[in-house]
This record gives C-alpha cells, structure tokens and sequence, in this order.
C-alpha cells in the first residue's frame, strides 16, 4: 500500500509540472508577450491563424491592431531613413523591408472583411515601390562587383562573387552569369599537387598513382591540379615528398609451453567431511563426477616484420618562392604470422591454438609488398592534412 500511495503522488507531481511547463510556455508565446518583446510578425501570424476561423474577441482585435500597425510603422521610419541617407547601398535592405510589409499585408488580408475593418486595415499600393527598391538594389550590387573586378585584386574578385550572388537572389540581370564566372577564376588561387620520391629507393610502379589519386572536397576559390599544366601560374605548390622507408629485420621467435585442461573421466563415490561414502535414502553409494586433468606440449613460431614509410607534406608560396608549413606523415605496416606443432592430447588446447595448428610457415612478404599495402593509409594521410591546411591555400593575399 505505501509502494502504491509513493507511486500515486509521483505520478501528481509530474503531471503538475507538465501542466505548469505548458502554461509557462503558452504565456511566453502568447500574443501579449510577443507584443511586449517586439516580435510583431510572430504575433500577427498567431492571431491571424486563429481569426480566420472567423472566432476572436476583442482583446485579440486590439493585439493585431497594434502588433500590425507598430510592425508597418517601424519599417516605414527605417526605410525613410535609409532613403533620406543617399547612399546607393542601401537599397536591398529598402526592398527586404518592403517585403515583409508586403508578407504581412497579405496575411492580414486571409483574415474576415470585418476584422480587418475593427483593426483598420487599408491596402497600402507597395508593388511600386519595391520595383523601385527592386531596381536600385540590382543596379548597385552590379556596378559594385564590377568596380571590384576592376581592381584585379584576388580579395576584391572575392567580395565581387558575393555581391553578385546577392544579385542573383534578384533574378538573372544583364551578363551577371558571366561576371560570376570571372570573379570565381579571379579569386581561385591555383594550387600543384606533385609527389618527390626523396627516399632513395624503388617504388612499385602504381605506386604515386595510387597514392595521388584522391579526390578533395570542392572548396570556394581553390583550385588543385595534380599534373601541371602549361602556361598556368600556380599560387601554391604541395609537394608529398616520400623521406625514408625502413624495413625491419625479418624476425622468427619460438617458444614451447604446456597447455591443460580438465575432462570428465568417470565416476566416484561422495565422501563426507570425515571421507566417509555417502548413502542416499535406499542405501544406495551416491555417485559423483571424476575429472582427471589432460596436457599438450605446443610449439609456437612467429614470425614478424615491419615497414616504416616516413614523409612529408610541404607548401611552397610560389610568388615568395618561400616554404610556409611542412607537416610530417608516416605510416608503418605490420607482418605477423604465428604457426604450431602440438603433441599430447589436443583436448587440452585452447581455440587460438587449435588455429595455429591449421597454420603452416609461409614465406616473409618483400618490400615492394608491404609497400603497396602502404599506399592507403599514406593516402588519407595526405588527404587529411590537405584537408586540414585548406585555409592556408585559401588565403586572398
């Protein structure tokens, strides 16, 4: 019963707190509240919803009246000021302002006839207006990005492809398609990916075509090239420079060791503590398991070897002709075989044992083996640490 009664107030208790968690929140999204923190769209969009059931009350009436008519009046001071300031960048905030006018004049306008009278509600003639928002703002971000490319300046190409993407939320205009395109391949910085084989040693022949075909994630303004290509002026080259490959000795290790095991062997009578034979109620000798413990001797081989591949990723600035970062890269393959020879009996061995019994010696993997086994993991290496550097390369200056 107490279990019950401690189960019955938890449950109250939380339903409380749900209750009083969706009132809280209610009140912080009611219109009164949004009103007060100036989030006047949010509240016309919920009064709205609700009147167009044709059901309100006169409080509601009052909080659209003051929610729309505070909104419209706030984007008209602003837009008269940025028009009373001259300046020609002004004009895409003029048209966004006009926009959300025009957004919340047709909300107002899917609510009753008879509402939109009790809050005073008049088609204001905004279609002109934001043509002419519309048109300054087009004309100004065009002359803008073509003032910047001008320039021949890497940075200003850049600032010229954002304004022209502005441009473009406005509509195709004049020849904006091909200015994009000239303000990307002026602001792309052209970086050479080469491979330097600096080791000294023979490599498989796909060996730096494996390791540089990787693809990079398109990156705004970087271009990579992994041949070079005539007559192209590069801004950065990566070289992937191959230092040093060691090969560790060829290794086989042996050892002998006992392994065992208890099996049931039988039966034996149960003794007491006083090593009596025990009865049960019949008379009869209980009986009880008898394990005896089994062994194998096992010989182990294992063999073993390493490969080292030590390297680097270099950035030249090839206007400085200078070496701005050198990021090391290794990566090491591992060769190991293990084999057995047991004798006794094989019910005492362990799983891993029974495999190496199934194993036989097999002969050491070469270099150029274990090399290519390399390219992989020495490819998303340098993958990575490109990735990782990208904003070296990215650099306007």
């Amino acid at each position: 019963m107490h279990h019950i009664s401690f189960f019955r107030s938890t449950g109250i208790r939380y339903l409380i707190f749900m209750l009083l968690a969706a009132l809280l929140a209610s009140s912080c999204s009611s219109p009164a509240r949004l009103i007060k923190n100036q989030r006047y769209d949010q509240a016309i969009e919920k009064l709205s919803r609700k009147m167009r059931n044709g059901k309100t009350n006169d409080k509601e009436i009052a909080w659209l009246k003051q929610a729309y008519h505070t909104a419209n009046q706030l984007d008209h001071d602003r837009i008269m000021l940025l028009k009373k300031s001259g300046q020609p960048d002004v004009w895409s905030e003029v048209y966004t302002l006009y926009e959300g006018m025009y957004r919340r004049q047709q909300l107002i306008r899917t609510i009753p006839v008879s509402f939109q009278q009790r809050i005073d509600f008049k088609v204001l003639p905004l279609e002109e207006e934001m043509r002419a928002a519309k048109n300054g703002a087009q004309e100004y971000l065009y002359a803008s990005a073509v003032k910047l490319l001008s320039t021949k300046n890497r940075s200003d190409a850049r600032k010229a492809y954002d304004q022209l993407i502005q441009l473009s939320k406005y509509g195709s205009y004049r020849d904006m398609d091909q200015l994009m395109r000239k303000a990307l391949l002026q602001g792309t910085n052209q970086v050479l990916i080469l491979f330097s084989n600096d080791s000294r040693l023979p490599l498989p022949d796909d060996f730096e075509t494996r390791l540089m075909s990787f693809n990079l994630d398109e990156a705004d303004f970087v271009q990579y090239d992994f041949h070079e290509l005539d007559g192209k002026e590069y801004d950065y080259t990566i070289y992937v420079r191959l230092k040093e490959i060691i090969s560790s000795p060829e290794k086989i290790e042996t050892r002998s060791f006992t392994e065992k095991s208890k099996i049931e062997s039988g039966t034996k009578p149960l003794r007491d503590e006083q090593g009596h034979i025990v009865l049960d109620s019949l008379g009869k000798v209980i009986e009880i398991p008898d394990y005896k413990t089994i062994e194998a001797l096992v010989h182990e081989t294992v063999m073993g070897k390493s490969l080292t591949v030590n390297g680097q990723v270099e950035y030249v600035n090839m206007w400085t002709n200078r070496r701005e970062l050198v990021t090391p890269i290794t990566t090491t393959m591992h060769f190991r075989h293990a084999y057995a020879v047991v004798h006794g009996d094989l019910r005492a061995i362990t799983e891993e044992t029974r495999i190496m019994m199934g194993n036989r010696a097999v002969p050491f993997p070469p270099d150029w083996m274990m090399l290519r086994d390399a390219v992989e993991p020495l490819k998303e290496a340098v993958r990575s640490t490109i990735r990782k550097e990208r904003s070296l390369v990215r650099k306007a200056d």
